[in-house]
C-alpha cells in the first residue's frame, strides 16, 4: 500500500473510527485528488460533518512529513536525461511546498527541479498548470502543447487531460486501467521505462 494512501486510512480510523477496504481503495482511486477533497468525500460518503476536514487535514500533514520516503527507482536518471534534452521539470503537489523541497533535498533531485507549487501557494489543481504556464510567458494552450505531464494517479490523469496536456501515468502503484479510464494518453509500468521513450516522436513540442 502507497505511503499516502496508508497515512490517509489511518487517520480516517483515528479520527472517526471509520476502518474499511474501500477506504484505501478510494484512496488509491483518486491518487492526484487533493487531499481535502478526499477527507470530505469519505466524510460525506458516511454522513459525518465536513467540518472535520481541516482537522483530519492537521493530523494527515503531521503524519506524512514525518514519514521517510526513497524514490522511485531510475528517477535521477530521468530527471538528469530531461536536463540534458533542456527541458524544464516543474511539480504540482498536493503537500505543502516547504516540505516538498525538504523532501526533495533529502533525495538528491531538487537540483533538477526548475519549479514546485505546492497546496500552500495555492490548491492543486487547474491553477496550477495556469501559473505555471504564466510563469513561461505562455498561454495556457501554448503551455499545454509543449507539455508532458507524469503521474501516479487518476486525478493527475484529469488534471492533465483538462488543461490540454499529454499525460503519461505511471502505473508504479495504482492500476493501469484507472490510468486509463482517468485519460492518460500513454501508461508506462515504471518510471524508468521512460528513460526508453523517443522523446523526439511523441506528439508534442517538447
Amino acid at each position: 500500500m502507497p505511503i499516502y494512501t496508508r497515512v490517509f486510512c489511518d487517520v480516517v480510523k483515528r479520527q472517526t473510527g471509520i476502518e474499511s477496504p474501500n477506504v484505501a481503495a478510494y484512496s488509491i482511486a483518486a491518487t492526484g485528488t487533493p487531499w481535502d477533497e478526499q477527507f470530505s468525500h469519505i466524510l460525506e460518503h458516511h454522513k459525518l460533518p465536513k467540518d472535520a476536514v481541516p482537522k483530519l487535514m492537521d493530523e494527515f500533514c503531521t503524519t506524512i512529513y514525518d514519514e521517510t520516503y526513497s524514490l522511485f527507482p531510475k528517477t535521477e536518471a530521468l530527471l538528469k536525461l530531461f536536463k540534458t534534452k533542456g527541458y524544464r521539470v516543474f511539480i504540482t503537489s498536493g503537500s505543502g511546498t516547504g516540505p516538498m523541497m525538504k523532501r526533495l533535498y533529502e533525495v538528491g533531485i531538487f537540483p533538477y527541479i526548475d519549479c514546485l507549487l505546492g497546496f500552500d501557494i495555492y490548491k492543486k489543481g487547474p491553477k496550477h498548470i495556469e501559473m505555471l504556464a504564466e510563469k513561461e510567458g505562455l498561454s495556457l494552450k501554448q503551455f499545454a502543447l509543449q507539455s508532458v505531464y507524469f503521474g501516479d494517479g487518476p486525478g493527475d490523469m484529469q488534471l492533465a487531460k483538462n488543461a490540454g496536456l499529454f499525460a503519461i501515468g505511471v502505473a508504479q502503484t495504482v492500476d493501469p486501467e484507472l490510468l486509463k479510464e482517468a485519460g492518460a494518453d500513454l501508461v508506462i509500468a515504471k518510471i524508468g521505462d521512460a528513460l526508453e521513450m523517443d522523446w523526439e516522436k511523441l506528439e508534442i513540442s517538447i
